[in-house]
Protein backbone atom coordinates (compact mmCIF):
# COMPACT_ATOMS: atom_id res chain seq x y z
CA UNK A 1 0.00 0.00 0.00
CA UNK A 2 0.93 3.81 -0.97
CA UNK A 3 2.58 5.41 2.04
CA UNK A 4 -0.42 7.97 3.45
CA UNK A 5 1.59 9.96 6.17
CA UNK A 6 4.47 12.26 5.51
CA UNK A 7 6.16 14.15 8.19
CA UNK A 8 9.52 15.33 6.66
CA UNK A 9 11.58 18.26 5.43
CA UNK A 10 11.02 19.63 1.53
CA UNK A 11 14.24 21.43 0.71
CA UNK A 12 13.73 23.28 -2.65
CA UNK A 13 16.33 24.84 -5.39
CA UNK A 14 15.78 26.19 -8.63
CA UNK A 15 18.60 25.36 -11.29
CA UNK A 16 19.28 25.74 -15.02
CA UNK A 17 19.34 22.74 -17.10
CA UNK A 18 22.92 22.91 -17.83
CA UNK A 19 23.63 22.83 -13.92
CA UNK A 20 20.91 19.48 -13.68
CA UNK A 21 22.88 17.56 -15.72
CA UNK A 22 26.09 17.60 -14.33
CA UNK A 23 24.41 17.78 -10.58
CA UNK A 24 22.69 14.58 -11.66
CA UNK A 25 26.37 12.88 -12.88
CA UNK A 26 27.92 14.37 -9.50
CA UNK A 27 24.45 12.15 -7.83
CA UNK A 28 24.34 8.64 -9.78
CA UNK A 29 26.91 6.89 -7.13
CA UNK A 30 24.74 7.82 -4.43
CA UNK A 31 20.79 7.24 -5.57
CA UNK A 32 18.70 5.02 -7.27
CA UNK A 33 15.36 5.47 -9.98
CA UNK A 34 12.17 5.11 -8.79
CA UNK A 35 10.63 2.38 -9.95
CA UNK A 36 7.74 4.17 -10.94
CA UNK A 37 9.17 6.62 -13.79
CA UNK A 38 10.23 5.42 -17.35
CA UNK A 39 13.33 4.11 -18.37
CA UNK A 40 14.77 7.62 -17.33
CA UNK A 41 12.86 7.89 -14.23
CA UNK A 42 10.25 10.74 -15.33
CA UNK A 43 6.38 10.25 -14.73
CA UNK A 44 3.94 13.19 -15.31
CA UNK A 45 2.23 14.56 -12.49
CA UNK A 46 -1.29 16.30 -12.44
CA UNK A 47 -3.07 18.09 -9.79
CA UNK A 48 -5.89 20.17 -8.90
CA UNK A 49 -5.62 22.46 -6.32
CA UNK A 50 -8.30 23.88 -4.40
CA UNK A 51 -8.83 27.10 -2.20
CA UNK A 52 -11.26 29.22 -1.02
CA UNK A 53 -13.12 32.05 -3.17
CA UNK A 54 -10.18 34.83 -1.99
CA UNK A 55 -7.34 32.41 -2.35
CA UNK A 56 -6.58 32.13 1.32
CA UNK A 57 -3.87 28.89 1.06
CA UNK A 58 -2.25 31.10 -1.86
CA UNK A 59 -2.26 34.30 0.54
CA UNK A 60 -0.99 32.19 3.22
CA UNK A 61 2.25 31.73 1.42
CA UNK A 62 2.58 34.94 -0.04
CA UNK A 63 2.43 36.41 3.78
CA UNK A 64 5.04 34.04 4.80
CA UNK A 65 2.53 32.94 7.31
CA UNK A 66 4.24 30.39 9.98
CA UNK A 67 1.28 28.06 9.60
CA UNK A 68 0.21 27.25 5.89
CA UNK A 69 -1.81 24.54 4.04
CA UNK A 70 -2.57 23.45 1.01
CA UNK A 71 -5.58 20.35 -0.57
CA UNK A 72 -5.20 18.84 -3.76
CA UNK A 73 -6.19 15.80 -6.34
CA UNK A 74 -3.18 14.02 -7.61
CA UNK A 75 -2.62 11.58 -10.28
CA UNK A 76 0.08 9.83 -12.13
CA UNK A 77 0.55 9.77 -15.92
CA UNK A 78 -2.55 9.34 -17.72
CA UNK A 79 -5.88 8.69 -15.90
CA UNK A 80 -9.51 7.71 -16.89
CA UNK A 81 -12.48 7.99 -14.34
CA UNK A 82 -12.01 4.19 -13.08
CA UNK A 83 -7.89 5.07 -11.91
CA UNK A 84 -7.12 6.06 -8.48
CA UNK A 85 -5.70 9.54 -7.54
CA UNK A 86 -4.72 10.75 -4.48
CA UNK A 87 -6.48 13.43 -1.94
CA UNK A 88 -3.89 15.21 -0.28
CA UNK A 89 -3.69 17.49 2.43
CA UNK A 90 -0.12 19.22 2.46
CA UNK A 91 0.37 21.30 5.91
CA UNK A 92 3.58 23.35 6.95
CA UNK A 93 4.40 24.66 10.02
CA UNK A 94 7.87 25.84 11.14
CA UNK A 95 9.55 24.03 8.15
CA UNK A 96 8.80 20.78 8.71
CA UNK A 97 5.79 19.45 6.29
CA UNK A 98 2.99 16.87 7.44
CA UNK A 99 1.18 15.36 3.82
CA UNK A 100 -1.60 13.40 4.66
CA UNK A 101 -3.33 11.62 1.42
CA UNK A 102 -5.46 8.80 1.09
CA UNK A 103 -6.89 6.86 -2.25
CA UNK A 104 -9.64 7.36 -3.63
CA UNK A 105 -11.14 6.90 -7.63
CA UNK A 106 -10.88 9.54 -9.93
CA UNK A 107 -15.02 9.51 -10.55
CA UNK A 108 -15.48 9.48 -6.58
CA UNK A 109 -13.28 12.29 -5.85
CA UNK A 110 -15.43 14.24 -8.35
CA UNK A 111 -18.15 13.23 -6.60
CA UNK A 112 -17.25 13.71 -3.44
CA UNK A 113 -16.43 17.34 -3.63
CA UNK A 114 -19.97 18.16 -5.35
CA UNK A 115 -21.78 17.20 -2.36
CA UNK A 116 -22.78 19.32 0.41
CA UNK A 117 -23.16 16.88 3.42
CA UNK A 118 -20.53 16.24 5.98
CA UNK A 119 -18.87 13.96 7.73
CA UNK A 120 -21.10 10.83 7.34
CA UNK A 121 -20.64 11.31 3.24
CA UNK A 122 -17.39 10.01 3.71
CA UNK A 123 -18.35 6.90 4.47
CA UNK A 124 -19.95 6.00 1.33
CA UNK A 125 -16.44 5.90 -0.63
CA UNK A 126 -13.85 3.18 -1.62
CA UNK A 127 -10.89 4.56 -0.13
CA UNK A 128 -7.61 3.70 1.50
CA UNK A 129 -8.08 5.64 4.62
CA UNK A 130 -11.41 6.74 5.65
CA UNK A 131 -9.83 9.27 8.64
CA UNK A 132 -7.95 11.57 6.15
CA UNK A 133 -11.22 11.59 3.95
CA UNK A 134 -13.22 13.09 6.94
CA UNK A 135 -10.16 15.63 7.10
CA UNK A 136 -10.65 16.83 4.22
CA UNK A 137 -14.63 16.90 3.91
CA UNK A 138 -13.97 19.11 7.12
CA UNK A 139 -12.01 21.16 5.32
CA UNK A 140 -13.61 21.71 1.88
CA UNK A 141 -16.95 22.59 3.72
CA UNK A 142 -15.55 24.34 6.33
CA UNK A 143 -13.50 27.18 3.55
CA UNK A 144 -15.85 26.70 0.79
CA UNK A 145 -13.13 25.03 -1.95
CA UNK A 146 -13.34 25.17 -5.24
CA UNK A 147 -10.86 24.34 -8.06
CA UNK A 148 -8.63 27.03 -9.07
CA UNK A 149 -5.92 26.00 -10.51
CA UNK A 150 -4.39 22.82 -12.43
CA UNK A 151 -0.69 22.25 -12.25
CA UNK A 152 0.98 19.56 -14.00
CA UNK A 153 5.04 18.79 -14.63
CA UNK A 154 7.72 16.02 -15.50
CA UNK A 155 8.94 14.62 -12.68
CA UNK A 156 12.28 12.32 -12.79
CA UNK A 157 12.76 11.05 -8.98
CA UNK A 158 15.30 9.49 -6.68
CA UNK A 159 15.92 7.87 -3.81
CA UNK A 160 19.05 7.57 -1.66
CA UNK A 161 20.64 4.19 -1.68
CA UNK A 162 22.12 3.98 1.88
CA UNK A 163 18.57 5.62 3.30
CA UNK A 164 15.39 5.53 1.18
CA UNK A 165 13.68 8.22 3.39
CA UNK A 166 15.87 10.68 1.15
CA UNK A 167 14.31 11.66 -1.57
CA UNK A 168 15.83 13.71 -4.68
CA UNK A 169 13.42 15.23 -7.26
CA UNK A 170 13.48 16.51 -10.77
CA UNK A 171 10.59 19.06 -11.92
CA UNK A 172 10.34 20.37 -15.38
CA UNK A 173 7.87 22.24 -17.25
CA UNK A 174 5.49 23.33 -15.30
CA UNK A 175 2.46 24.60 -16.73
CA UNK A 176 -0.94 25.23 -15.31
CA UNK A 177 -4.40 25.77 -16.63
CA UNK A 178 -7.96 27.85 -14.73
CA UNK A 179 -10.18 26.18 -16.79
CA UNK A 180 -11.33 22.42 -17.37
CA UNK A 181 -10.60 20.94 -14.02
CA UNK A 182 -11.06 17.67 -15.01
CA UNK A 183 -7.31 15.52 -14.72
CA UNK A 184 -8.64 12.57 -16.99
CA UNK A 185 -8.43 15.63 -19.86
CA UNK A 186 -4.79 15.46 -19.93
CA UNK A 187 -1.98 17.52 -18.84
CA UNK A 188 -2.26 20.80 -20.92
CA UNK A 189 -1.66 24.09 -20.10
CA UNK A 190 0.26 27.15 -20.26
CA UNK A 191 3.80 27.22 -18.83
CA UNK A 192 5.17 29.55 -15.83
CA UNK A 193 8.67 28.94 -15.98
CA UNK A 194 10.76 28.38 -18.63
CA UNK A 195 11.39 25.47 -20.07
CA UNK A 196 15.49 25.40 -19.35
CA UNK A 197 14.50 25.66 -15.46
CA UNK A 198 13.77 22.41 -13.26
CA UNK A 199 12.73 22.49 -9.43
CA UNK A 200 15.12 20.20 -7.37
CA UNK A 201 13.30 18.63 -4.22
CA UNK A 202 15.24 17.18 -1.50
CA UNK A 203 12.88 15.64 0.43
CA UNK A 204 14.33 14.13 4.05
CA UNK A 205 13.32 13.51 8.32
CA UNK A 206 16.53 14.42 9.05
CA UNK A 207 19.94 15.96 8.72
CA UNK A 208 21.44 16.22 5.06
CA UNK A 209 24.06 13.83 5.27
CA UNK A 210 27.36 15.38 4.21
CA UNK A 211 27.76 14.01 0.70
CA UNK A 212 24.60 15.37 -0.19
CA UNK A 213 25.33 18.87 1.29
CA UNK A 214 28.75 18.54 0.01
CA UNK A 215 27.35 18.20 -3.93
CA UNK A 216 24.85 20.45 -3.73
CA UNK A 217 27.19 23.04 -2.05
CA UNK A 218 29.63 22.13 -4.83
CA UNK A 219 27.43 22.93 -7.71
CA UNK A 220 26.28 25.98 -5.55
CA UNK A 221 22.63 25.20 -5.56
CA UNK A 222 20.66 27.82 -3.42
CA UNK A 223 18.11 26.96 -1.31
CA UNK A 224 14.53 28.86 -2.05
CA UNK A 225 11.44 29.00 -0.47
CA UNK A 226 9.55 27.89 -3.42
CA UNK A 227 5.55 27.29 -4.03
CA UNK A 228 4.53 25.61 -7.10
CA UNK A 229 0.70 26.98 -6.46
CA UNK A 230 1.67 30.54 -5.25
CA UNK A 231 3.71 30.49 -8.27
CA UNK A 232 1.55 30.14 -10.37
CA UNK A 233 -0.49 33.15 -9.38
CA UNK A 234 2.03 35.39 -9.98
CA UNK A 235 2.78 37.12 -13.14
CA UNK A 236 6.07 38.35 -11.45
CA UNK A 237 9.51 36.86 -13.09
CA UNK A 238 10.40 33.67 -11.34
CA UNK A 239 14.68 34.49 -9.95
CA UNK A 240 16.38 31.87 -10.26
CA UNK A 241 20.16 31.60 -9.64
CA UNK A 242 22.37 32.72 -12.64
CA UNK A 243 23.72 29.97 -14.14
CA UNK A 244 27.63 29.28 -12.85
CA UNK A 245 31.02 28.23 -14.59
CA UNK A 246 32.00 25.43 -12.42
Amino acid sequence: MAQEVFNRYELKYLIHQDIYRRLLEALKPHISMDVHGDKEGYYTISNIYYDTEDNLFHREKMLGQPFRQKLRLRVYNEATLDDWSFFEIKQKHKGVVNKRRTLIKLKDAYRFLSQKETLKASLDFEVSNHQILKEIDFLKNFYQLKPKMVLCYERQAFQAIENSDIRITFDKNLRKREYNYRLENGSDGELFMDSDVFVLEVKLRERMPLWLARILSEYRCAMQSFSKYSNSHSNKEIVVPEKHII
